[in-house]
């Protein structure tokens, strides 16, 4: 008995054979025999190759589990996981992102497709007898007593260097920091020139590799981190 795992490709054999003798009686079958002949032929070097044991105990049809493989990921985001899986942004999150970058309305009407009685969810509400603050800018001085204190925001741009943004990503950030009024985190690779260009606070960030104050041989650089740390745009 031929084993099941063979039957595709004997299939494939069989038919080919098929159609090359019914090409006699109508030139239609040429169709069968140029697509089961490649199907024998893509078969026939499964068997005889030796780096992938699927191919050559699964001839044929090895070949569509590879292709399924390889179309995984699609499937599972389209049709299997739901717009609110976070991994690491849910389909819903990046919606909302695209929608605004494009000024159009990202509102959706009647309710949310959230579980709102799940843990962690999150919400305001309006308070029935509200407190009288004295600032509406949450603000904290830093190095208060110091060379250089700093009056900082709650709300800032944490870490995220050059090297891992563009130059217009790192502008943007940036001015947005001009235009908030908070910091905007250098990261570890230290301050570009366009850091300086839109005039934002900074924080420079000089992490474990002392970008932007060290040596030639990689060695702290007291001078070089004294310029930097003295520059008024430089917090």
């Amino acid at each position: 008995m031929l084993p099941s795992r063979y039957w595709v490709f004997a299939i494939c054999l069989l038919l080919t054979v098929v159609s090359g003798f019914a090409l006699g009686w109508t030139p239609v079958a040429a169709w069968g025999l140029v697509i089961f002949g490649s199907l024998s032929l893509l078969g026939t070097w499964d068997l005889l190759q030796r780096k992938q044991a699927l191919r050559r105990n699964f001839p044929v049809t090895a070949h569509f589990r590879y292709g399924l493989e390889a179309i995984g990921p699609e499937i599972r985001q389209y049709f299997i996981e739901s717009d609110t899986v976070e991994l690491p942004f849910s389909r819903q999150q990046r919606s909302i992102i695209y929608q605004r970058a494009k000024d159009v309305l990202d509102k959706r009407p009647f309710g949310t497709q959230r579980d709102v009685y799940t843990d962690k969810y999150e919400w305001m509400n309006h308070s029935l007898r509200p407190s009288q603050i004295d600032s509406h800018d949450f603000r904290i001085t830093v190095g208060e007593g110091r060379a250089q204190p700093y009056s900082a925001s709650v709300f800032n741009i944490s870490a995220m260097s050059f090297g891992s943004l563009s130059a217009n990503a790192i502008r943007a950030l940036n001015h947005g920091a001009k235009l908030g009024g908070f910091y905007h985190d250098t990261g570890e690779g230290s301050i570009s020139r366009y850091h300086r260009e839109n005039g934002g606070d900074l924080v420079w960030e000089i992490g474990s590799g002392y970008f932007g104050c060290r040596d030639d041989a990689g060695r702290f650089d007291a001078d070089k981190f004294t310029a930097n740390a003295r520059d008024p745009r430089s917090r």
